[in-house]
């Protein structure tokens, strides 16, 4: 690594840091004290409340670094343009993208951390998060249960729906479980019913139940005929569902808390066309998407900090800002027309980065 590039680098890294710490401050200090009636009121414990912003804190990163790349950049560029160290750099031939390279270079990296802090830690303990949150800040905190009753499970894709009376999630074990099979055309093919089922070896085992098969006109066959088959009784039955523990939890989640795989997955699951696999595919385009806003900040940023312009330098902190906070408002507003259906999922995620990556490469080349 060049010298040039350590001492950018090193300009910039030590007000982020700053940056982000003040955030995670801020946030707990505003949270604790909107909070501080319900925390006194059901005497929460210091370790569970330094448990809930634990898990928290990953979600902050993520939502911060965005901003705390742009206000970083633009302090640590402005205060080597106060003292004209960007004019040095440029008058001795140094050109504006060998100077921004490092930041960019910097941004990916960011980018590829956001996605996975987002993808494998807020994801994986949002549920954990929920439950604690419910615990220590509801006026009637409620002990979250590992059983699940009369629980309902679609798989569209399949062809299949569930309907269970009891799930222990806790050690994938089945009550009073019934699933529907249908054709393509609607009518219902067989149904299975079971006192109970275990998750072993990759496998869902029912047991003790019958299998009760339906004739093309959707009645129940009671004889072995043309039309159908008689009911079958068993004591344990091996189904080769491809269905998951994970499947069935992910169900009960909501979309935006899945990460990558988990909804992926979940989109595999559903009817091609349906509102709902329109919605996933917006989210899961999104989970790609929404690191890239850190290389946006670069570039947005990069340009109003380095204006050697009298007072252009305040003048750009505002105007790029400005420039940032409407990114996301174009943003949610180009997510929100993909899921209703007005524009298709990928358009509708891609386009505001598209446009702000070309909107950004636009100023580094005029300030060049």
């Amino acid at each position: 690594m060049r010298l040039i590039d350590s001492y950018l680098i090193k300009s910039f890294l030590k007000p982020f840091f700053y940056c982000m710490f003040a955030f995670i401050i801020l946030y707990i200090t505003y949270d604790v004290s909107i909070n501080l009636d319900m925390i006194i009121k059901n005497k929460v414990s210091f370790f569970k409340l330094l448990t809930y912003y634990s898990i928290n804190v990953p979600f902050i990163l993520i939502n911060s670094t965005p901003i705390a790349i742009l206000l970083s950049l633009l302090y640590s560029l402005g205060q080597m343009n106060r003292h004209h160290e960007i004019v040095a750099m440029r008058a001795s031939g140094i050109h504006i993208d060998r100077i921004i390279a490092p930041f960019l270079i910097i941004g990916a990296v960011f980018s590829l951390v956001v996605f996975l802090i987002n993808d494998q830690i807020v994801c994986r303990y949002s549920y954990e998060e929920k439950a604690l949150r419910q615990e220590i800040f509801d006026d009637e905190p409620q002990q979250v249960s590992t059983l699940w009753n009369k629980f309902p499970f679609r798989n569209p894709a399949a062809n299949r729906d569930w309907f269970i009376e009891q799930y222990d999630f806790s050690v994938n074990e089945m009550k009073g479980v019934t699933v529907r099979e249908f054709a393509d055309d609607g009518h219902m093919r067989r149904k299975v019913i079971a006192e109970h089922a275990k998750w072993e070896n990759s496998k869902w085992i029912f047991f003790n139940g019958t299998i009760y098969h339906y004739t093309a006109d959707g009645l129940p066959a009671m004889t072995n005929t043309e039309s159908g088959r008689a009911p079958e009784p068993f004591e344990n039955l091996t189904m080769e569902y491809n269905v998951t523990p994970e499947d069935f939890e992910n169900s009960r989640r909501d979309i935006g808390s899945m990460n990558f795989r988990a909804l992926l997955r979940y989109l595999k699951m559903q009817n091609k066309g349906s509102v709902l696999y329109r919605k996933i595919q917006v989210d899961l385009h999104y989970k790609i998407a929404f690191p890239f806003v850190c290389i946006i900040a670069i570039l947005i940023g990069i340009p109003f900090a380095v204006k050697t312009q009298r007072g252009g330098f305040i003048k750009g902190i505002g105007i790029s800002i400005i420039i940032f906070l409407a990114y996301y408002g174009i943003s949610i507003i180009s997510l929100f027309f993909g899921k209703q259906g007005m524009l298709l999922p990928v358009i509708a995620v891609w386009i505001p980065n598209i446009a702000f990556l070309c909107f950004g490469g636009y100023l580094i080349k005029a300030a060049a």
